[in-house]
């Protein structure tokens, strides 16, 4: 029976639906490797008309989606006086040609011959920038885990109020550029889950200060979000202190130092034991289509967290996005949760095309093979996207979750009218520990705003 649901499931579902902050994946549709626009912004780069370093562009993790790269686009309009060249202004309008639409979104109005009204970058500076998005999303979960369950068990798929739950999801992210080498950004998110008043939440999932150092490399100070390597290690909230990030357009590296005391259930209180931990990655460009990561995360006692991990991502197929990651945890309390043996964790996916907010009926498909022994991600704090699952009431990080699970999934999503997209996902899992069916069910709408 499962098998038949699975291979349904493989035809109409897709990936996981909800967003993560800082989150490097998103629902946006993808520019594709191979497209002209990369060597028109590289081109526009080397001849001085847009700095790319620390615009959060370009920098090689990922391929950038339509509306990622309209912001490059709309910093090449600011600049246009920069290009001195024919070639160099010719290319300025074809890009704004090609995303006009998305140009709009940001406020930067193009005509349908190419040309736009220039923004004052001053002006735009000196204003406060506010978007974001809201989400509505529907939950079926085969055998959720009460909290009273334990504490490994309660970390991991399946950790909801019940059977059947709904979740509201307000995202806000602020933004102000003071100068060329400054910036503020801050993530104000609201969430509610019913059947349950401890998940009505009002929370700053991040807020930092940003400082360009010289030609390449920016210092930050702040709550962020450790986002490293492909998602197995990083993607949760919460996490305070400092990151430092250097690079060049063959590779980058970014440093974190954090305290979170978001250890476990707000019902417990607040945590005696803050974590302090260390984060680090870096991501190569070995060619326009290949990207591989290693990333580190440890905890200062080595409780929880001491993992490594080696991913990539893979773009050469037209419309097709292959990448995985595989990670090695040896914490004290992870490995006597599996028996006394280090915990490993790995998936792989393949993404085909993608829902783009700004183009209706544009869809995307997604199949991902995923499996974490138990202890491996206890806080937990995987990137969403990568490891999708259940909402966990009992949990403030509102990361995905890489601990004691294994199995399918399967994702459809699609723009039913501008900025909104629905998805649908169904994960055929089981718990490594015991067997138990650990499928969900998820459906959600997304505007964009």
């Amino acid at each position: 029976m499962r098998k038949s649901v699975a291979l349904l499931a493989a035809l109409t579902f897709v990936s996981a639906s909800w967003l993560s902050a800082g989150a490097a994946e998103n629902h946006f549709g993808d520019v594709p490797a191979n497209h002209w626009a990369y060597n028109a912004i590289n081109k526009l780069a080397k001849d001085g008309v847009i700095d790319l370093y620390g615009e959060g562009a370009l920098r090689g993790e990922r391929t950038l989606t339509r509306y990622e790269m309209a912001q490059i686009v709309a910093r090449s309009i600011w600049n246009s006086n920069k290009a001195s060249s024919v070639e160099d202004k010719g290319l300025i309008d074809q890009l704004k040609t090609e995303f006009a639409d998305e140009l709009d979104n940001l406020g930067v109005s193009v005509s349908k011959t190419g040309n736009a009204t220039r923004v004052d970058k001053e002006d735009k500076k000196e204003k406060l920038q506010i978007d974001g998005h809201y989400m509505f999303r529907y939950e079926y979960v085969k055998n959720p885990r009460p909290i009273s369950d334990g504490y490994a068990p309660n970390y991991g798929a399946g950790t909801a109020a019940g059977k059947v739950t709904e979740r509201n999801h307000l995202w806000l992210d602020l933004t102000n550029e003071f100068d060329g080498d400054t910036y503020f950004a801050a993530s104000l998110v609201a969430e509610s889950m019913s059947g349950t008043s401890a998940a009505n939440s009002l929370d700053v999932y991040q807020a930092f200060m940003s400082k360009k150092i010289g030609n390449n490399a920016e210092l930050a100070v702040g709550r962020m979000i450790p986002d490293i390597g492909m998602g197995t290690l990083g993607g949760g909230a919460f996490n305070d202190g400092v990151k430092v990030s250097f690079g060049s357009k063959d590779y980058k590296v970014n440093l974190f130092a954090t305290t979170t005391g978001e250890y476990y259930p707000p019902q417990l209180g607040v945590s005696p034991n803050k974590l302090n931990y260390r984060y680090a990655d870096v991501l190569f460009n070995l060619d326009k289509d290949l990207v591989m990561s290693l990333a580190y995360r440890q905890d200062k006692d080595k409780l929880l967290y001491n993992a490594a991990a080696f991913g990539f991502e893979y773009k050469g197929i037209p419309d097709l996005v292959l990448s995985g990651e595989y990670a090695e945890n040896t914490a004290s309390l992870a490995k006597s949760l599996n028996g006394g043996d280090d915990t490993n964790a790995f998936f792989l996916r393949a993404k085909y095309k993608g829902a783009n907010p700004m183009v209706v009926g544009s869809n995307g498909f997604l199949l991902e093979y995923k499996k974490a022994d138990p202890g491996f991600d206890l806080q937990p704090l995987a990137n969403p996207p990568e490891w999708n699952a259940p909402y966990n009431y009992s949990y403030r990080t509102h990361g995905g979750c890489a601990n004691d699970l294994q199995g399918m999934e399967y994702g459809f999503e699609t723009t039913i009218a501008k900025r909104t997209i629905f998805s649908l996902t169904y994960d055929d899992l089981e718990r490594v520990s015991d067997g138990q069916d650990q499928s969900f069910l998820t459906a959600s709408v997304f505007y964009l705003f």
